[in-house]
């Protein structure tokens, strides 16, 4: 897919990796819409991105329902006159609590439960969406943790984000949909990383982000970003 003439929506952009993404994506001269539910941080995003290009735009959403989603791809259908080429189905996992710890973190199950009906929901309307206009699009599912000092539940999400692609690239390939998907690495986890290797890994995550857009060739398949 030529990226220039893409239009990308990128969610949870004001996180670490959704803002490197986006940034990334504007400079390589796509338009880019720009959503999380963290109203702040999307606008720093926003001011960053928008000091590079002016087709950029900031989607605020208060909640991952359904019904908010659709209104996101509402605005984007009446902004443009079409949905979005491509889906970078972006998230961010939360550390793990420990299986022998006494303490009952019901968060966590929680942000997992979370995660999982967002990254699907997500996934469920953009498919819908490139469907209804008969156009081909690309959906990347990429999973990211901000705090490099604590690695446990990466593996959860990684799982997760392995099962949908697969799942999704068999449904969606008879639609010319393809269905890639981007995690970090994690057979290192046990080693110490600093913020500026962990820094290398989000430019990966970023960069493998960017190739499975533009291979025409590539879906079903899950790459681990490593340094």
């Amino acid at each position: 897919m030529e990226i220039k003439s893409s239009i990308i929506l990128v969610t949870s952009a004001g996180s670490l990796l959704g803002s490197t993404i986006a940034n990334h994506f504007v400079n390589l001269g796509a338009t880019v819409v720009l959503c999380d539910n963290d109203p702040d941080n999307l606008q720093t995003t926003y001011i960053q991105c928008s000091k590079l290009s002016d087709s950029v735009y900031s989607y605020p959403i208060s909640t991952y329902s359904n019904e908010t989603i659709q209104a996101l791809f509402d605005f984007i259908q009446e902004q443009f006159n079409t949905t979005p080429d491509v889906l970078v189905n972006n998230w961010t996992s939360s550390p793990m609590p420990s299986l022998i710890s006494e303490h009952h973190d019901h968060s966590f199950m929680e942000d997992l439960s979370t995660m999982a009906s967002t990254l699907f929901s997500f996934g469920q309307i953009s498919a819908a969406r490139l469907r209804k206009a008969n156009k081909e699009g690309v959906i990347v599912n990429v999973i990211s943790h901000d705090d490099f000092h604590d690695f446990s539940g990466l593996e959860n999400a990684n799982s997760m984000v392995a099962g949908f692609t697969h799942s999704w690239a068999k449904e969606l390939t008879p639609f010319n949909i393809r269905v890639g998907g981007v995690i970090p690495a994690i057979h290192n986890s046990d080693a110490k990383l600093d913020e500026y290797h962990w820094a290398q890994i989000q430019d990966e995550l970023t960069r493998t982000t960017e190739y499975i857009v533009s291979n025409d060739y590539f879906s079903g398949r899950v790459v681990a970003a490593e340094v």
